[in-house]
């Protein structure tokens, strides 16, 4: 059972030792997300096109579950999704729009391909763009390119 423990132990210090020389030849892992504006579907918008847009031009609403809008939704946004009462949350949207007026709405979830965010700028902007006259965008790596740029290694 000793030798057993051993060698255990020597497996984990030779991965450690190996994660560090990894670290220290190769450096901190890029997290970037990578967005390229023409190969984008429809509706869909990089952080960079965003951050490009005057600032009181967007309202962020986040399709991330409730806790995770919380504990890093961004500052200002509001969240809307598929896992709670609509309505509620439509309502809610619905007052933000109009207090602010603003002419684009991005929506994000998690990452890209993550389907909330679709799922609901799709039904934000069948429901409510043609009537309030504001574009709906789902913004192309979600939350991870948000933190990415937010690193520092991510979008401008």
């Amino acid at each position: 059972m000793k030798r057993f423990l051993l060698s255990v132990l020597a497996i984990c210090l030779l991965s450690v030792v190996g994660a560090y020389l990894t670290y220290r030849v190769v450096g901190v892992p890029d997290r970037a997300v990578e967005c390229d504006p023409d190969l984008l579907p429809e509706h869909h918008v990089c952080l960079e096109t965003v951050r490009e847009w005057p600032a009181g031009d967007v309202l962020w609403v986040d399709a991330r579950p409730r806790a995770e809008w919380e504990r890093n939704g961004v500052e200002g946004s509001v969240l809307v999704n598929d896992q709670e009462d609509w309505l509620e949350l439509e309502f809610d949207f619905l007052g933000r729009m109009t207090e602010s007026l603003r002419a684009r709405v991005v929506v994000y979830c998690n990452q890209s391909g993550c389907g909330s965010s679709k799922y609901v700028a799709d039904r934000l902007r069948e429901r409510h763009a043609g009537t309030f006259g504001f574009q709906v965008w789902v913004l192309e790596g979600g939350a991870k390119a948000l933190a990415a740029e937010a690193r520092g290694n991510g979008s401008p």
